[in-house]
């Protein structure tokens, strides 16, 4: 009787031992994966060649300082993974698809010209379909390539910008800081014409003509910064701001000269008209305000 007992332990401990090897060599279990969809397959094709020809060229690897650091744009996963640029299956959340929708990549600088209709529904629909990376061996294979290459040396390189341009370049970044003298000045000396209004004191007209003359000054300099300033978009947004902005600063001047060479008094027709141009004048420049957050933030940024 023991015998067989002792088979019995035997044949457990070696089923015991076993075990593990039979696990480490049983095949891995295959995973299911959804096919990526005619279209979707297409839409990743024509992202692929939008990318190389019309941002490659700012925004690749070969560059030793791309554009806003951003160097991996033939790097589909990587742009992809980036929740700064891209909300798979949401392009309306995408920055990316708006910046290329608002015509504001590709900039201006680049020969190619904004992306056509067609490419800009392509990276609408790849976005749609999750933004899938997978591409056809031969593009996959000229994808490699592109992001093997860094620093190549058959990329030509830029001509140096002379010192005056890159003095004032740099000046116009001061451009977005500026702004929030002439918007505060303009909409307190509005506030002053207001309260003058409603006391009918006259004392209240010195303080509107300091406010206004100061305001329509930093205007100028405001809009002048704007000018220098190098903006890489080309969006119809971006073209009302920049001449918006201009006739502002030059209404400003006019109202501050109308409030210096005439009178001005209380119950005048020329201190009607004054009240109607700095109320006009407000509204001017709320509206470019308006739309340097749109340019800066999105128009995405005001939704409720």
């Amino acid at each position: 009787m023991r015998l067989p007992r002792f088979a019995a332990i035997a044949a457990l401990f070696c089923l015991l031992l076993c075990a593990p090897a039979r696990l480490l060599c049983a095949p891995a279990p295959q995973v299911a994966t959804e096919p990526v969809s005619e279209d979707a397959a297409m839409a990743t094709m024509a992202v692929f060649e939008l990318f190389e020809s019309k941002c490659n060229d700012c925004h690749g690897a070969q560059l030793t300082r791309p554009k806003g650091k951003f160097g991996y744009t033939m790097d589909l996963k990587r742009v992809a993974a980036n929740e700064d640029f891209i909300v798979p299956g949401d392009p309306a959340k995408s920055e990316l698809f708006r910046l290329v929708n608002e015509d504001e990549m590709p900039g201006k600088e680049s020969k190619e010209g904004p992306a056509s209709a067609a490419e800009k529904l392509a990276l609408h629909r790849w976005i749609l379909a999750g933004a899938p990376t997978t591409l056809p061996p031969k593009l996959a294979e000229r994808q490699a390539e592109l992001l093997f290459t860094t620093n190549s040396a058959e990329t030509a390189p830029k001509p140096a910008q002379s010192l005056l341009a890159k003095t004032l370049a740099w000046i116009g970044r001061f451009h977005p800081a500026s702004t929030h003298f002439p918007v505060a000045l303009l909409m307190v000396a509005l506030l002053s014409e207001g309260l003058a209004w409603a006391t009918k004191k006259e004392s209240w007209l010195s303080c509107t003509r300091f406010l206004i003359v100061l305001g329509a000054l930093s205007a100028v300099n405001t809009a002048a910064l704007g000018w220098l300033n190098e903006y890489s978009g080309v969006s119809e947004v971006y073209k009302i701001h920049k001449w918006l902005g201009t006739a502002t600063a030059i209404w400003a001047l006019i109202s501050a000269g109308a409030a210096i060479f005439f009178e001005c008094r209380e119950g005048t027709p020329e201190r009607a008209r004054l009240r109607g141009a700095l109320f006009f004048g407000a509204i001017l420049v709320s509206v470019v305000g308006f739309l340097g957050g749109v340019l800066t933030f999105g128009a995405d940024h005001y939704n409720w």
